[in-house]
């Protein structure tokens, strides 16, 4: 390795840390100041629904995935301008009056979490929502290795699920319910945790995709196989890759790393896409990530919730 060559590398990794530290310190004065990950409009957030009860023992829980994750995509455009211009946390409080989620997308989203309430109540399921008392799960946190800020707000997550009186959480995405999992066990809360999916007995649908499982779903549980049994059922057909949609061959749409190199996230997922689009033209989702990572490349896409009624 020439020195040129070093001195560009270790810049490089400067910069990455830089950008981590950016985001952790961004999410941590939001976090502890309000309990979501960025500075945002809450009202955004709960306004998918004005029918279910506020609170109860048992609530969809929904961490603003669906409604946000244009929003996510689009904090993580802006990280290495934070790490290069310092003071993070200041320049990205301006991010609620700059920084907005893409309005379909948000009207995607409340469909989304509105088709999973529904059907929830359609198996009987009874369920209220915190509104604007919900807090975000932290799972970003986990998932970028910062644990010792992740275990910190957690507690204060479960304590504010405790102080609510709720007993059992209805979770909607794999980030939510690995992170609340993983609080679960670390803390040996009292507390259930369920992915809607693991609930639901009746449920229809129609049509023909290719599947792209989220690593939480396929790697930690087996929430992927559930999904594929449910479509079946339901009159959806998969179809299916060897190379591309098993368990062990399938890979990932490149969302965790958009945090730390948006170009190497893209590229990952315009790989990915490709080798979707090769079985079928119509791809399926689960995760509201996947799908912002995808979108670019994949003109056909739908969430599980949007097919399974």
């Amino acid at each position: 390795m020439s020195g040129e060559d070093g001195t560009s590398k270790e810049r490089s990794v400067r910069l990455i840390f830089r950008q981590l530290e950016s985001i952790r310190d961004v999410m941590m004065d939001s976090l502890t100041k309000n309990y979501v990950p960025f500075p945002i409009d809450r009202s955004l957030c709960s306004a998918w629904t004005d029918t279910l009860r506020k609170g109860g023992e048992t609530i969809i829980y929904t961490s603003f995935m669906y409604q946000l994750s244009s929003l996510f995509r689009a904090y993580e455009k802006h990280l290495s301008t934070f790490a290069r211009m310092g003071g993070s946390t200041r320049l990205a409080s301006l991010g609620k009056f700059l920084i907005k989620p893409d309005r379909d997308d948000l009207r995607r989203g409340y469909r989304i979490l509105s088709n999973i309430s529904a059907l929830l109540l359609k198996n009987g399921i009874d369920h209220g929502y915190l509104y604007d008392d919900e807090p975000y799960s932290g799972g970003l946190l986990l998932e970028l290795g910062m644990l010792d800020q992740f275990w910190d707000y957690g507690s204060r997550v479960l304590k504010l699920m405790k102080d609510h009186g709720v007993r059992s959480v209805i979770t909607v995405d794999p980030h939510t319910t690995n992170a609340m999992n993983r609080l679960k066990d670390h803390f040996g809360a009292d507390i259930e945790v369920h992915n809607y999916l693991t609930l639901i007995q009746k449920y229809s649908g129609n049509g023909k995709f290719v599947f792209h499982d989220p690593c939480l779903y396929s790697r930690y549980d087996t929430i992927g196989d559930r999904i594929r049994e449910i479509a079946g059922e339901a009159g959806v057909e998969f179809i299916e890759g060897r190379m591309i949609t098993s368990r062990d061959l399938g890979t990932c749409c490149g969302g965790p790393l958009g945090p730390v190199n948006m170009d190497l996230s893209d590229s990952i997922a315009k790989y990915r896409a490709e080798k979707l689009l090769s079985v079928s033209q119509n791809v399926m989702v689960a995760c509201p990530l996947c799908y912002q990572n995808l979108k670019p490349y994949v003109s056909s896409m739908k969430d599980v919730a949007e097919v399974i009624m």
